[in-house]
């Protein structure tokens, strides 16, 4: 016989040593895993608890913080946050447009009223009630072109409006508008002239341009004395296109110049002609969809 009392020693010892490494490094995983997946789903935590903030206050101003590891999550964090930023331009937006309709239709809606309510005395003969059917036409008209324009800048100002980009050339289209306006113009006993340099041409929706343009020299015509001027002049700045209206009219005061981009602003000088007080709004809003600039 022979005793197996120093083999059993070291198979004791082995295995206290084993125990007492593997214990630890179950723990140290377990630990390490947990930590890691809570480092990991902390964007969806976010992101849910974001998400579940919008769905209770109907509120879009709340944004997921973002980290810069780099990974997909992060991409989808910031893929939801551009979307949030999107969702609450179009909402802005949204209630600007009603709240313009709201304070702009008060006074023709006022108008509207007043004439119908001439036409319904029970004095009133048939050539009142025709002309008030004619007041009251004019008055639609100029309601639905207050709507349509107030629809056209909300569209441009939260990116929803669509452009038809094509080829368009500058010259055409000052050539056009200078036509349409040139029996106005003359009338008035206004010169209105073009001075474009040849071969500009830019990316650009030929209609919103035109409507551009349209809006502009209406403006400087209107506002332009009689025995006064009206230039169109367009020419390349570095890689750019710049398109100027100048006239001789009476200008715009220091207190209304920061205002006259805002609807439906209209300055003390310009209330002696009929307008909406949208035309610049509209001008600038089409020229920054086209990713271009207006001062």
């Amino acid at each position: 016989g022979k005793t197996i009392q120093d083999r059993n020693e070291v198979l004791e010892h082995f295995r206290d040593t084993l125990l007492a490494t593997i214990i630890p490094m179950v723990l140290i995983g377990f630990a390490g895993g947990a930590f890691l997946a809570f480092r990991a789903l902390r964007p969806i935590r976010n992101l849910s608890g974001v998400a579940r903030s919008i769905v209770d206050t109907a509120r879009f101003d709340a944004r997921v913080p973002a980290s810069k590891t780099g990974d997909e999550l992060n991409e989808l964090v910031v893929l939801f946050n551009r979307m949030l930023e999107k969702i609450e331009l179009l909402i802005q937006g949204m209630k600007d447009a009603l709240d313009n309709v709201a304070h702009d239709l008060r006074t023709p809606m006022t108008r509207f009223r007043g004439v119908a309510e001439e036409a319904l005395r029970p004095d009133a003969n048939r050539d009142d009630c025709r002309e008030a059917l004619a007041d009251c036409l004019e008055e639609s008209d100029h309601l639905m072109a207050m709507l349509d324009t107030l629809m056209d800048i909300s569209e441009a100002e939260t990116g929803t409006m669509r452009l038809d980009l094509t080829e368009v050339n500058i010259a055409a289209v000052v050539s056009e508008v200078i036509e349409l306006y040139e029996d106005v113009a003359e009338d008035r006993r206004i010169e209105l002239s073009d001075r474009v340099e040849p071969g500009l041409v830019v990316p650009a929706d030929l209609q919103r341009l035109r409507q551009v343009l349209a809006n502009l020299v209406d403006n400087a015509v209107k506002y332009t004395a009689p025995g006064g001027r009206v230039m169109v002049t367009a020419g390349r700045e570095g890689t750019d296109v710049r398109l100027d209206v100048t006239d001789t009219g009476a200008g715009i005061s220091a207190q209304d110049l920061p205002r006259i981009w805002d609807r439906p602003y209209r300055g003390d000088q310009s209330r002696t002609e009929r307008g909406l007080g949208l035309g610049l709004s509209l001008v600038r809003a089409i020229i920054v969809a086209h990713g271009g600039r207006v001062e």
